[in-house]
């Protein structure tokens, strides 16, 4: 049996480079800009499992993170296909599977079929960068041989142990409901600045902001639907249309865009509004906008 001792590395996000496999576009969205917000240099994006063994073999990442129900190739057939490569480095790659699985024998499936750690859905900042210092500074020795490619699968016996060889007895948190909001805010005030520095871009004559800027968008509708603001995911999808109208080579009017930007700006920053005063602001938007295309 072959045994390769990995080395404990300092977590250095800066310098990191990660692959999210992920069929569902929503989940996409939230791990990467999660990562993005802690700071990971380099974040590639597969559809599925075929999309993402191609990709590992491309991007060659220091960690893959990976959801395990999918089409085509789930993410336990995606780790048995990176544990049984050639390649020493490569099949050694600390692999994290995202799932909603949480029971003992559906976990110890996964164990035995490779995988490193799990990110329980739903996801959150926390499990993400706890996972991440897990596989970077807790890295378990690999063990290489005709029966298991994968890291160690050894369990403590003191049920009260925590170390570096926690294994699937072991609790692992739950977000809160409260947590999850928190977390996806977050990641809409990303896309909310980024729509912003497109539209200061567009004001500077750039000619390719449109189609990133509809992105942005799209995230922010997807996040407040996700979260249930039917206030803010009504100025989003009003926005979205507006920007559908000029196809991929159109000029939006800048003042148009801002008028929407300020509305959801003021909606993201005060969530506790009451409903009435939140409708104000839907019905004032529509109203200052009618206005501006009718001049």
């Amino acid at each position: 049996m072959a045994i390769n001792q990995r080395s404990p590395q300092k977590l250095d996000l800066s310098s990191m480079s990660i692959l999210v496999v992920d069929d569902q576009p929503f989940f996409r969205v939230l791990l990467t800009e999660i990562l993005r917000n802690l700071g990971v240099r380099s974040v590639s994006v597969a559809v599925d499992g075929e999309d993402g063994f191609a990709a590992f073999d491309s991007v060659r990442p220091d960690i893959l993170i990976t959801d395990w129900m999918m089409p085509k190739l789930d993410g336990i057939e995606l780790t048995r296909k990176v544990r049984a490569l050639q390649n020493d480095r490569l099949k050694c790659t600390p692999i994290i599977l995202v799932t909603a699985n949480n029971r003992k024998s559906q976990i110890e499936f996964a164990r035995n079929s490779g995988v490193d750690e799990f990110i329980l859905k739903p996801v959150s900042v926390k499990s993400v960068c706890d996972r991440l210092r897990e596989v970077m500074e807790k890295p378990r020795s690999f063990i290489d041989n005709p029966g298991y490619a994968g890291p160690c699968r050894r369990r403590h016996t003191d049920p009260e142990f925590r170390g570096p060889y926690r294994r699937y007895g072991d609790p692992m948190e739950i977000a809160t409901e409260q947590d999850i909001v928190e977390s996806m805010r977050s990641i809409m005030g990303v896309s909310i600045a980024r729509i912003g520095l497109l539209l200061n871009g567009q004001r500077d004559g750039r000619t390719d902001t449109l189609e990133p800027m509809m992105r942005a968008v799209s995230e922010v509708r997807s996040i407040s639907e996700e979260i249930k603001d039917v206030h803010l995911s009504r100025v989003a999808e009003l926005l979205a249309l507006y920007l559908g109208r000029f196809g991929r080579d159109g000029v939006p009017r800048t003042d148009i865009v801002q008028t929407h930007l300020n509305a959801i700006d003021v909606l993201f920053r005060s969530p506790d509004m009451q409903g009435r005063m939140r409708d104000q602001v839907l019905s004032g938007l529509e109203e200052v906008v009618a206005k501006a295309q009718a001049a």
